[in-house]
């Protein structure tokens, strides 16, 4: 079956957004404080930079901690917090956009690579949910596999990654052929694609409308799980 193939990443959702997710991802790039619904709000803000790179940083007031500063651009942050002290259900936070200062940048330390920033921000936003630039059907893929080592991580999201990185799976498949909770696998392809490490392949509307409708089975069948995902797993050794 043929798809249409693309990046994560490169375009906004074929979809409308709800009114909250678009005032947030779409308020100017200039000083402004933005709407955050947590660390929703960042990823919104970061995957906003990331579509239309601009010469700005982002500046994240966490309650209880010192200012979080992300420059995309650079793929870097500067944060006093260690990410093992990351807060991951932030009460309120406050995400402000502002433009590059030359002068502040050219005094600046170095900063942490942002890999290990975007991962524990894809898993702790949206509820659980889908992030609101991807797509419920479409299948996803990784581009290059992420450095686990310096990832906090669970067997689930191990094995999950393992898959992504053999085949296209759409997340509800993913779910079921790494015997995952579904919030669990949307939270993982919400992290690898905040840190555009996915490839993302739309399936032809047959195959969506199939999906859709999943033929019946005998009321006699034993359930069974896995089928295509089970063999995958098998295949992998997982």
């Amino acid at each position: 079956m043929q798809g249409t193939e693309t990046t994560i990443g490169t375009g906004w959702p074929r979809d409308p957004a709800p009114v909250t997710a678009r005032h947030a991802s779409d308020a100017p790039t200039s000083g402004v404080t933005v709407p955050s619904f947590g660390w929703t709000g960042v990823a919104m803000a970061l995957h906003r930079l990331q579509q239309q790179p601009t010469s700005s940083l982002v500046t994240v007031h966490v309650p209880g901690h010192l200012p979080l500063t992300i420059d995309v651009e650079a793929h870097a942050y500067w944060w006093d917090t260690p990410l093992a002290e990351f807060p991951t259900d932030p009460l309120e936070l406050e995400v402000v956009t502002t433009p590059k200062d030359p002068a502040q940048e050219a005094a600046r330390a170095p900063g942490h690579g942002l890999d290990a920033l975007l991962w524990l921000v894809g898993n702790h936003s949206f509820l659980g949910e889908l992030a609101w630039w991807l797509q419920r059907h479409d299948r996803y893929r990784l581009v290059r596999w992420p450095d686990l080592t310096a990832l906090p991580h669970t067997p689930d999201q191990r094995r999950m990654t393992a898959m992504l990185g053999y085949t296209y799976l759409p997340v509800a498949e993913l779910a079921n052929a790494g015997d995952a909770d579904p919030s669990e696998a949307r939270r993982l392809v919400n992290a690898y694609s905040l840190m555009r490490l996915l490839r993302s392949e739309t399936p032809d509307a047959a195959d969506t409308a199939t999906a859709q409708e999943p033929a019946p089975t005998p009321a006699t069948a034993p359930p069974r799980r896995g089928g295509p995902a089970r063999r995958l797993r098998d295949l992998l050794g997982l």
